[in-house]
């Protein structure tokens, strides 16, 4: 197999605006024949999405607000934005200001096209909700459900910001790696793992982070 003929090939298929379907099943072959680990299992959980067990890259931590809706004792509802820029346990501001998308790349891809809606949402954890309610400690109301809102645009910059860094990973193998050699030779390994970790930073994502997916449905809080 010509490896260096499939890494120009998916250079032009980035360049050429290809769906991230095929660039991701191109990237699978490369990912296998450097036999490289961290790539391997960069490129399967951007083809299968996230667990909260996974090191999930930069470019998925995106900035959100939080709408929460509350009940109070005589069963009124009122949904309004979180302001969890004055909540005290770092932790649970930064869960609180930053959303961690795990989707599939191919399923965001999809639902940047197909929706019509300019905000997205998903559920907060719900070990999150006592934090919220002690925001308003005066108001004796208890958190029925709380949403992290983000623009549908950011669905496009993850999924950018992928081909983008997998891009610059391609032009170095292409321009570095000794072709004229296995790429199982411990030269052409050096230099895999020196790219790789020029190109891509992953942070561990924070724990117990919460399950469910971005959903496309219309927004709709209660004034």
């Amino acid at each position: 197999m010509d490896v260096r003929k499939i890494v120009n090939s998916l250079i032009e298929d980035i360049a050429n605006g290809t769906s991230i379907n095929q660039i991701l099943l191109k990237a699978q072959i490369v990912a296998f024949n450097i036999d490289d680990k961290r790539f391997s299992q960069l490129i399967r959980n951007e083809q299968q999405g996230y667990s909260a067990k996974d090191e999930i890259p930069d470019y998925r931590k995106q900035k959100t607000m939080v709408k929460a809706t509350f009940v109070d004792p005589f069963q009124n509802v009122q949904t309004v934005e979180v302001h969890s820029e004055v909540i005290e346990d770092k932790r649970i501001r930064d869960l609180m200001t930053f959303v961690y998308v795990k989707d599939p790349l191919i399923q965001l891809e999809q639902m940047y096209k197909n929706s019509e809606n300019e905000m997205l949402k998903m559920s907060v954890p719900a070990f999150a909700y006592p934090t919220i309610e002690a925001l308003y400690p005066n108001y004796n109301v208890k958190v029925c459900a709380a949403y992290y809102c983000f623009p549908r645009e950011s669905l496009l910059s993850i999924v950018e910001t992928f081909k983008a860094q997998l891009l610059d990973l391609l032009l170095q193998f292409d321009k570095k790696l000794n072709w004229n050699i296995e790429l199982s030779d411990e030269k052409n390994k050096d230099v895999v793992q020196s790219i790789i970790n020029n190109v891509y930073h992953i942070h561990a994502v924070v724990a117990n982070t919460g399950e469910g997916n971005v959903n496309t449905d219309d927004i709709n809080f209660d004034k």
